[in-house]
């Protein structure tokens, strides 16, 4: 397995050998994260199989919990759709499913396609069938879209539930712009570099002042979306980004290594994703991590 290794913003990771416990290393990243230690810093974790990103996914996301629970009393996460559900089938498997708090989770989504509840495309399906039947979280803490109006009822519906939420200090909220605080939002990327539901050069990713909009032109169907916005995802505690597959490499390089001079950050939504007082962490697999390997001359170090 590749090593995790804590970075300042978009630095390369250590060519030094580690000698670490892998675990105690998770705990406590996590630990400084839930705590707000690592403000505007990140991380990257590269793994030799999508198996050991996925544990240690898993372990990284109940110590967020768990540290959470213990400073708020709830743990809110928002997630997106695609293959990073997947990777939260550890989190079902034992000691989590024993371990972890379920009935104090709060659970969002990121973005979702305005579809049936039961359609194929829909998040929360894929969500439900993989991870939300398996282990107890409250039914009542499950906020999906309303999929019996239009997406853009849906979009504001979504927003106005969030809001109720911040008021009451379930979510919490941002000492900087008055955004949603979330615990983590987990996301995955494109090989367009698109995040969310928030694709290049869209006018969505210009918006300020909305917590939730909607579109209607995803350039990958279904074209109606909904989706948190670029203030909202920076202003979680914790962000993470999953990338799988040669398919998805050269996305994550360009968004690792940040803004070049000149650049159209909007041709790559990705890197628009920093974290203003929190924590963002890539976890790659090798595949994923290959066009690093060219760029910096060498692979990443290996545990």
């Amino acid at each position: 397995m590749y090593v995790p290794v804590s970075l300042p913003p978009f630095f390369p990771a250590s060519s030094e050998p580690y000698e670490g416990n892998c675990h105690a290393e998770v705990r406590q990243a996590a630990e400084m994260a839930a705590s707000g230690e690592f403000k505007n810093k990140s991380e990257l974790r590269v793994f030799e199989s999508t198996d050991e990103l996925a544990t240690d996914l898993a372990e990284y996301i109940s110590q967020l919990s768990e540290n959470s629970v213990k400073e708020s009393g709830c743990f809110t996460i928002a997630l997106s759709g695609g293959s990073v559900i997947s990777f939260m089938g550890k989190l079902c498997e034992a000691p989590y499913s024993k371990t972890v708090d379920w009935t104090k989770w709060y659970v969002f989504w990121a973005d979702e396609r305005a579809v049936a509840k039961n359609h194929v495309d829909s998040n929360y399906k894929l969500t439900k069938d993989a991870f939300l039947s398996k282990v107890s979280i409250l039914n009542s803490h499950v906020f999906s879209i309303n999929d019996h109006v239009t997406v853009e009822d849906a979009a504001g519906e979504y927003e106005f539930a969030i809001r109720q939420l911040v008021k009451i200090r379930t979510v919490g909220v941002s000492e900087r712009n008055d955004c949603p605080r979330f615990d983590l939002i987990l996301l995955g990327i494109g090989p367009d570099g698109h995040v969310a539901s928030l694709f290049p050069h869209h006018p969505a990713l210009e918006l300020k002042e909305e917590w939730v909009t909607y579109i209607t032109d995803s350039p990958k169907p279904p074209p109606e979306r909904i989706t948190f916005t670029l203030p909202v995802i920076n202003s979680a505690s914790n962000v993470v980004i999953v990338a799988t597959g040669e398919e998805k490499a050269m996305a994550a390089n360009l968004a690792i290594a940040g803004s070049k001079e000149n650049s159209d950050s909007s041709s790559l939504p990705a890197r628009m994703v920093q974290p203003t007082d929190g924590k963002l962490v890539w976890f790659l697999d090798s595949a994923a991590a290959s066009a690093r390997e060219v760029s910096n001359g060498g692979s990443e170090n290996a545990m």
